[in-house]
């Protein structure tokens, strides 16, 4: 998930806490090879377990929990039990002001939007392997811009199957619907105004993961198999043009093995790999690119814990991705990845991030782009049942094949209420620039946002 689109998925639904996360899984630029899903942390016994109270200015913070996923016990949702199973549904809805819709240069478009987002999970109770079920929706309403109106939604399950001690298997399958915003890097109007869409993109995704974690003694192996079928609808354009985008409809695979040294409880080093095949279901994309690829990783690092108070995780390496078409630059370079956790306090939580990685685009004589990361959160327990938030963000899209570095820029603050354990309140302002290269693709855009969340 990439800072830049995380801006656009925020414009679009104006309700982002911290503005450098989102929901939506960009077109044309899948989730990060080298942070495949994890399956492999869903704990047993979610009603069984008695929550620990919060933690008072003498007390010692239990190992490796923070201000943000501190269980709180008289505000947690209880769930419903459907025999082996816990139930929990939600419903948040937003109202927000949004500056500039469109992510326009000049001549910004504002408007109030409505955000209706349920969901639900069905969690296991066991006490040994995992089974959860997972839908969300997100109806996104425009006051005065109707046609920016988008509805996404998604269906995945998971499992763990625990077969001792050292061993497990894991997988999940899932579908969603996402879109991409007018305004996305990735637009074809970006460099081709006639190509503008008039309303978000939108594509599905079918996914499938699996895998399976060993471990002999200090040392441990962790394999993952992805697969991802992104499949794109036809848009009109601004200039009354029906873009084909469903020649951009491709299949990504992905496999990884993870091995890694225990040095002491907590910390080790590990050796990262990854190859990955992409296979576009057209030879040609819009403008006649063979866009078929393969790429790999590999990375060297170590995660280590200082006595429960500050974790990092860092690795470095190299990529490759290489395309059919010699017309296609390959890219290739150092990679990396570093988030550091830090309890300033007992009540005060800061996390970090910087990472590089190789993202897709179907811009013409464009290979693709190096995206490189960089996020600031901090978290803070005013009050037993106030969280205050506050965010930065920064990043750099650099594009190979043509004269493009775009440079992302977020800030944002809030404060999230918890009334009881079936509602909260939170209030959320951030502000968002891009500066390119290429002027035309600048824009800024403040946004201020109301949320109701419903537990039960």
């Amino acid at each position: 998930m990439k800072l830049g689109l995380a801006l656009c998925s925020a414009l679009a639904i104006a309700a982002v806490a911290a503005p450098v996360r989102a929901q939506d899984q960009p077109a044309q630029q899948p989730a990060s090879p080298q942070q495949p899903v994890d399956y492999t942390n869903a704990q047993p016994g979610l009603s069984g377990s008695v929550a620990p109270p919060r933690i008072l200015p003498d007390e010692e913070v239990p190992r490796g929990q923070t201000v943000a996923d501190r269980p709180r016990p008289d505000y947690d949702p209880p769930g419903l039990r459907l025999g082996s199973f816990i139930l929990y549904p939600d419903l948040d809805v937003t109202g927000s002001f949004n500056s500039n819709i469109l992510g326009q240069a000049s001549h910004p478009l504002s408007d109030y939007i409505v955000a209706i987002q349920p969901a639900v999970d069905l969690k296991s109770d066991w006490n040994n392997n995992a089974l959860n079920f997972h839908a969300d929706g997100t109806i996104n309403k425009y006051t005065e811009h109707s046609d920016q109106d988008y509805d996404d939604y998604t269906f995945s399950s998971d499992g763990r199957i625990d077969i001792d001690r050292s061993a497990i298997l894991f997988g999940g399958v899932g579908y969603s619907v996402r879109h991409q915003p007018v305004y996305s890097p990735n637009n074809l109007g970006s460099v081709i105004p006639g190509l503008q869409s008039a309303v978000p993109e939108q594509y599905s995704d079918l996914s499938a993961r699996g895998g399976g974690r060993k471990t002999f003694n200090r040392l441990s192996f962790r394999f993952d198999v992805a697969y991802d079928q992104y499949s794109f609808n036809d848009v009109a354009s601004t200039s009354g043009v029906s873009v084909p985008f469903h020649l951009q409809n491709y299949n990504e695979e992905q496999f990884i093995l993870r091995s890694a040294y225990e040095l002491f409880p907590q910390s080790e080093v590990y050796v990262l790999t990854r190859y990955d095949i992409r296979n576009h279901d057209f030879s040609s994309d819009l403008f006649g690119f063979n866009r078929n690829s393969t790429g790999y990783t590999v990375a060297a690092g170590a995660k280590y814990d200082l006595t429960g108070v500050t974790f990092i995780d860092a690795y470095a390496g190299y990529y490759r991705q290489d395309y059919r078409d010699a017309r296609l630059q390959p890219l290739d370079g150092p990679t990396f990845a570093v988030k550091l956790t830090w309890n300033v306090t007992r009540l005060t939580t800061v996390t970090g991030s910087l990472n590089r990685s190789v993202a897709e685009t179907d811009l013409p004589g464009v290979s693709g782009y190096v995206a490189t990361v960089g996020e600031t959160h901090v978290d803070h327990e005013l009050l037993r049942n106030v969280i205050l938030r506050a965010s930065l963000g920064w990043e750099e899209d650099s594009f190979q094949g043509i004269a493009r570095t775009d440079d992302y820029y977020a800030a944002g603050v809030g404060a999230k209420y918890l009334i009881n354990r079936n509602f909260a309140l939170s209030v959320d302002y951030s502000f968002q620039v891009r500066n390119s290269s290429q002027s035309v693709n600048n824009f800024r855009a403040n946004i201020v946002g109301l949320r109701l969340s419903s537990h039960f």
